[in-house]
């Protein structure tokens, strides 16, 4: 079985971090993994997005109209993963806007959010929308934003529970406590979702 895995966000919010989990993830269950990264100019604000294929893929890259599931962690920048989300597939979209470094200067010029969810639902795939930012600033841990999202990505596509448990445990160097519960609240919240 082969899944295609799409992560786009700004630098600091964790994209890469959640990848390299996933990765990990795939790892622990012997699956074959293909990691693909790209790193904005600024470690702050600059665009990133990762690119996660499991299974019998050749080559790193998403071919077009192919990923499983896209995680937009920002909006504008998520915009930029709209020609690898396959018709069918899921998106999650993180409802909170960071401004990359382009916009700053100009955040009149930020798409609205129901021009941005016009686009996503041209693809034809499944849109969840999720409020990581406010989840995570409940639990104490506002950085914890990227463990929503994997929590909700982990339930989409039926991850096994106690091996990504046990993969964030050994990724996560401190608050261990507070990203599990964050990762937590991201699963029991996309519970329940048609898959």
């Amino acid at each position: 079985m082969e899944i295609n895995i799409y992560i786009s966000g700004v630098g600091g919010q964790g994209a890469i971090r959640l990848g390299q989990i996933i990765a990990d993830y795939a790892l622990q269950k012997s699956k074959k993994i293909k990691l693909f990264k790209e790193v904005g100019m600024a470690q702050r604000g600059g665009a990133v997005h990762c690119e996660i294929r499991i299974g019998n893929v050749f080559g790193s890259r998403i071919p077009p109209y192919s990923s499983d599931a896209t995680v937009v962690m920002e909006l504008s920048e998520g915009l930029k993963a709209l020609e690898f989300v396959k018709p069918g597939g899921t998106v999650i979209l993180n409802n909170h806007k960071v401004y990359p470094i382009d916009l700053m200067a100009q955040p009149e010029k930020y798409p609205e959010f129901q021009e941005i969810e016009a686009l996503f639902k041209k693809t034809k795939a499944k849109i969840i929308w999720i409020d990581a930012k406010k989840i995570a600033k409940e639990i104490g841990l506002p950085v914890a934003e990227n463990m929503v999202l994997l929590g909700t990505l982990s339930q989409i596509l039926s991850f096994d529970k106690r091996v990504i448990l046990g993969t964030l445990e050994k990724n996560i160097p401190c608050e261990i406590e507070k990203n599990l519960y964050a990762f937590q609240e991201g699963y029991r919240i996309t519970k329940g979702i048609k898959k």
